[in-house]
């Protein structure tokens, strides 16, 4: 399933969450890294969305970004947010309000253009399962919820 920034997705299944609660702690066991990777892998692919983080000016190869400090500490908290959603699968309400708020604070503090987080939910979603269509649905459904305030 790719995965969709509008519209609507099938609620997910208890296999659906299944496999993506198996996928997801693979990786976030070792959140400080892979966060990093994540990020650094959405900004080469995407220079363009860099432009949103001033702290990250002047940062122009992998190496300078995942040096930062700056670059590691946002990587966690786009890590965190996700591990959040994970972990309130069970409870979509809980989920679509945290991700309504991250939409109005990415709309209202940062003006950051919408089409990045299908971008970025891509990324993740290659680097956690790659492929699998149950990861790429709460990929899907975190995208519809951060564009909720656009």
């Amino acid at each position: 399933m790719p995965i969709v920034d509008s519209g609507s997705v099938s609620p997910l299944t208890a296999a659906d969450k299944t496999k993506i609660l198996a996928a997801w702690d693979l990786v976030y066991k070792n959140y400080e890294k892979n966060s990093v990777d994540i990020l650094v892998k959405f900004f080469t692919g995407t220079p363009a969305a860099q432009a949103f983080f001033p702290k990250f000016k002047g940062l122009t190869t992998a190496d300078d970004l995942k040096k930062s400090s700056d670059v590691r500490w946002h990587a966690e908290r786009i890590i965190n947010a996700v591990n959040d959603a994970v972990k309130s699968m069970d409870d979509t309400e809980k989920m679509s309000m945290k991700l309504k708020e991250l939409s109005n604070k990415h709309v209202k503090n940062f003006n950051v253009d919408r089409k990045y987080f299908k971008v970025l939910a891509g990324v993740i979603a290659d680097t956690v399962a790659p492929g699998d269509a149950s990861f790429e649905k709460l990929m899907s459904i975190i995208c519809i919820l951060l564009n909720s305030a656009y």
